[in-house]
């Protein structure tokens, strides 16, 4: 939210623990100039819950100018449009493939940890979980197996010797087991 649609003339704040808004800070007046809005300041806030279904997202913006310019039809609806991106942001991303914000799938099978672990150790996580008990360390070239039962942002692993734990989805890429070109397409489509 922050980065989408709290740049200026908006300015981003924390409300709360699962809560955030932008609001106006400045405004651009009748012979161009920017200043500090006095009335109708404009907003888009933004609450986040966690449910049995997943998180839900409940944004809300304020209606843009003032009585005038809405019986004119020259209502403001920068809010309103900047709350409309980041609908968009949250529904297209896991779709969108040019984007960071992509649902990336790992394929059962052999996985390896991205190239920037190289040298470096990872431990495991016990449980899909961030606040969960570390277990064994990994390194890049260690053989691991996706198999099913990850959840979230975790894929769940079995080392070559049958010990199990969880990665984080964005830490593994799809390895294929021979070395050929078409093997290496078929593992470039999980990156």
């Amino acid at each position: 939210m922050e980065q989408l649609i709290g740049t200026r003339p908006y300015r981003y704040e924390v409300v709360g623990e699962s809560e955030a808004r932008i609001i106006e800070y400045r405004r651009r007046g009748f012979f161009g100039q920017w200043s500090r809005p006095r009335v109708a300041i404009r907003w888009v806030a933004c609450r986040a819950q966690a449910s049995a279904l997943g998180t839900r997202v409940e944004i809300e913006a304020s209606s843009g100018g003032g009585l005038i310019a809405k019986a004119m039809g020259r209502a403001d609806r920068g809010p309103v449009s900047r709350a409309l991106q980041l609908v968009r942001l949250l529904t297209v991303a896991p779709q969108d493939a040019r984007t960071i914000y992509r649902d990336r799938r790992i394929p059962p099978g052999p996985v390896t940890l991205v190239a920037s672990w190289a040298g470096m150790t990872y431990t495991l996580f016990t449980e899909p979980r961030f606040d969960a008990p570390r277990g064994r360390t990994v390194l890049t070239a260690t053989e691991l197996q996706a198999i099913p039962g990850g959840t979230g942002p975790f894929v769940h692993v079995r080392l070559s010797d049958g010990a199990e734990g969880y990665i984080e989805r964005d830490q593994l890429v799809a390895a294929p087991d021979i070395a050929t070109r078409d093997a290496q397409l078929e593992a470039a489509r999980f990156v």
